[in-house]
């Protein structure tokens, strides 16, 4: 057992899209020579540059090939010399730990190209301590098996077999951590791990940030478990050698601040889950540290599903790698110093790295050591129990070796059927599984959809407002224009007055055109704010336009991969068809070879009835054969001119579909607006009705005051009269006016119920031909 530190190497991605908007600076300086990195506080300009120093420094220009070459490369080595490894990426939201791991297609990450390397590795070590020939054959063989799971809001779920299952993690002497119940896959080759990573990745939780537009709503974790089986057979006996090691790929959800990735509801309580395992495995990092100084402290590994996984890779056996992944912005400043504080942390863990034996190995191991000394006993002439019982209990010993050997072998063969049989119902699970996604993510599409067309309609909204708004703004401007000029004729005019009634007329005039001009004026003002406002609008639904239909492309791409992932699925299945076709003509043809030797037995004297005997079953053998191959032929025409018509009528209702979707959306957003009318309509009218009782109050609070006072004689009889008649008749128009006005509310109340009754109708009836 060997004491060795954990690993750690940061990288620095380049400025996002984002970042550049924002106008954010660089505030790190990479030093890949001498693997440190710089942190400077650019709103602090009086504090000192942080330097760190770590086992690797990558920076911007880093190319995946090196960082693979550097890292991934010297892991797979010792896995393959049966020592378990484990590579974490760790860092906040957007920072490159997903694209460090994994990458794309065109520029693989480091799972893509350890998988490539480890089957070429595997062949190589095959080919070289194979051998044949001579008293002794040597047989290698590599059964590589993986698993796939997540943790998602300290729920452990399989990526590989998503039936819904929760996972529970144990502990044994004998497997050490593990999580059971999990789905191991036999692969054979590096397109089958590929194909498994892409299926989990399609279930795995995502959702868009401002920070990430997928961003990693849970921790994963790829496990690829590697056997190796040294079969070495002389004519004496046959010795079996095991040696296995694992390989965890870990994924961490990224570390957040709600303030800048904009999450809300059920992401933000995820983001709230994320940090919390995060802490946790800081608490463990810190109290590993500690114990590294030669503190004895707790390590509460049982805090979180997390750190209980990561048991072994931090402070077990286990050669661990981390990459701190890092952001330069200024903008990000407060979190990449809290990475590279964290990294600091974790170089500090000592891991106690052991050579994985296989139990039965180490068993047989200590039964041969013990006939060697029952060997030596005898030739030295004794033992205890007489020379007897020492020959008996060889003989016992030996036939307990060859039962461990062969009990090696059984379970080797064992793990293969088990994944064969799990393979069907892992196939159905996860089609389930990526049909629930893909109506998850048509869900994301029509929210998408319809938030676009909301938007759409606040701008044409915004946009007539502007009209009008620019409109009325020309008027005023025009009329204080010709205000301004009046006002300047008119004082030529004051001017030229002398003193007297007319000039005090001119100024009476010019005082009322300038309170005009200034009223004028203070509209101009007011529309020209509201100008400003909505622009400001424009520009704020703009920005939203191009997130959310960012986010509509992602969502078009999720639901393409599955479509991808689908396609593969059918191809499997028609090799499987084109498999079974051949194995079919196989057994007819087997069939027909099997008949030719009963025949030749039977009539091995008379050659020309055999000769005849032999032409009749030839032809009636290959007329069924012909019948068969046609049949299977037409099955096969008649079902790829079916796939060819089914493509079609998919490729049209996808049309159809879109199109629905589209009619939806738009008739939902006009649901909504109609709604919201309706609402503002209700508004008025319950104003109209206060504003109606406040003037009746008023106007019958002002007759009562102008009926006390002629009472009190303030105008003579006849005069009374005729200003009591004038108030009523005031009051009835008024009166008659609300009434008017109410009218009209009403008839607008009942029109805009009827447009929502009549929206409702049209878009239940899209959406049941959507369904249909």
């Amino acid at each position: 057992m060997v004491a060795t530190g954990v690993k750690v190497a940061v990288r620095c991605r380049p400025m996002s899209k984002r970042e550049e908007q924002l106008g954010s600076k660089t505030c790190l300086e990479i030093l890949p020579e001498k693997a440190q990195v710089k942190i400077m506080d650019l709103k602090n300009e009086n504090d000192d540059p942080k330097l760190f120093t770590f086992d690797h420094a990558y920076g911007s220009e880093s190319v995946q090939p090196q960082v693979y070459t550097d890292l991934g490369s010297p892991l797979l080595e010792r896995a393959l010399d049966g020592i378990n490894g484990t590579i974490f990426a760790y860092g906040q939201t957007g920072s490159g730990k997903t694209w460090t791991m994994m990458g794309i297609e065109s520029d693989p990450g480091l799972i893509p190209q350890l998988n490539m390397d480890l089957f070429k590795r595997a062949d190589e070590i095959k080919q070289g301590e194979s051998k044949e020939g001579g008293d002794c054959t040597v047989t290698v063989d590599f059964m590589l098996t993986a698993s796939y799971i997540e943790i998602y809001n300290e729920v452990i779920m399989d990526l590989l077999n998503p039936g819904g299952k929760k996972l529970d993690i144990r502990e044994s002497p004998e497997k050490g951590v593990y999580v059971q119940g999990v789905c191991e896959v036999v692969c054979q080759s590096s397109s089958d791990i590929m194909k498994l990573v892409k299926q989990g990745g399609a279930v795995r939780r995502v959702a868009a940030t401002q920070m990430n537009q997928e961003s990693s709503r849970s921790h994963s974790c790829f496990t690829i478990k590697m056997e190796k089986r040294t079969l070495e057979k002389t004519d004496e006996k046959t010795k079996t050698t095991m040696l296995t090691s694992k390989i965890n790929l870990v994924d961490l959800a990224g570390s957040e601040r709600a303030s800048k990735t904009g999450a809300t509801g059920s992401t933000l309580k995820e983001g709230a889950a994320i940090n919390k395992s995060l802490m946790a495995l800081g608490t463990v990092i810190n109290a590993l540290g500690e114990i590294a100084k030669g503190k004895s402290v707790h390590i509460p590994y049982r805090d979180s599903k997390l750190t209980r996984l990561l048991q072994e890779s931090l402070g077990g056996n286990s050669s661990t790698l981390m990459i701190a992944a890092l952001s330069p912005a200024d903008y990000n400043h407060s979190e990449t110093l809290g990475t590279l504080n964290y990294a600091k942390r974790v170089k500090l863990v000592e891991n106690k790295v052991e050579k994985n034996e296989d139990v039965k190995e180490k068993e047989i191991r200590q039964l041969k050591e013990e006939i060697e000394a029952l060997r030596a006993q005898l030739q030295k002439g004794g033992s205890v129990g007489g020379s007897g019982g020492a020959i008996v209990d060889s003989e016992e010993t030996a036939r307990k070796i060859k039962e461990l050997e062969e009990g090696k072998n059984l379970e080797w063969e064992e793990k293969q059927r088990l994944s064969r049989e799990l393979e069907e119902e892992r196939a159905k699970n996860m089609n389930v599984a990526i049909g629930s996604v893909i109506d998850g993510v048509k869900e994301e599409k029509m929210k998408a959809m319809k938030r676009i067309k909301k938007l759409q309609h606040d701008k044409k909204k915004n946009d007539e407002k502007s009209k009008k708004v620019k409109d009325l703004y020309h008027t005023l401007k025009s009329d204080l224009e010709g205000g301004m000029s009046k006002y300047k004729e008119m004082q030529v005019v004051f001017d030229g007055l002398g003193d007297g009634d007319e000039k005090d007329s001119v100024e009476e005039k010019m005082a009322e055109l300038l309170d005009s001009v200034e009223r004028k004026r203070t509209k101009l003002i007011e529309a020209k704010a509201a100008l400003s406002e909505l622009k400001k609008k424009n520009e704020k639904i703009d920005e939203e336009l191009i997130e959310v239909r960012a986010e509509l492309v992602t969502v078009a791409g999720v639901l393409s991969q599955n479509d991808d992932l689908r396609k593969k699925i059918e191809e499997e299945e028609r090799a499987k068809f084109d498999a079974l076709k051949d194995e079919l003509l196989g057994e007819e043809r087997a069939k027909i070879e099997e008949e030719k030797e009963k025949i030749k037995a039977q009539h091995k004297g008379n050659r020309l009835e055999l000769i005849k005997k032999m032409g009749k079953l030839k032809v009636e053998m290959n007329k069924e054969k012909s019948g068969k191959e046609v049949f299977l032929q037409n099955q096969v025409d008649m079902l790829e001119g079916d796939k060819v018509k089914m493509r079609a009528e998919i490729d049209k209702l996808k049309e159809e579909i879109d199109s629905k979707d589209d009619k939806i959306a738009e008739a939902e957003v006009q649901v909504d607006e109609q709604a919201e009318e309706l609402q503002a309509l209700r508004e008025e009218i319950d104003r109209l009705r206060k504003q109606g009782e406040g003037t009746r109050e008023e106007l019958s609070n002002s007759l009562k005051r102008e009926s006390e006072w002629l009472d009190n004689d303030g105008v003579e009889d006849g005069e009374e009269n005729k200003l009591v008649s004038l108030l009523m008749e005031g009051f009835n128009k008024e009166r008659e006016g609300m009434k008017a006005k109410n009218d009209e509310l009403k008839t607008l109340l009942r029109q805009a119920l009827v447009d929502v009754l009549y929206l409702n109708k049209c878009v239940a009836v899209l959406e049941g031909r959507g369904e249909g």
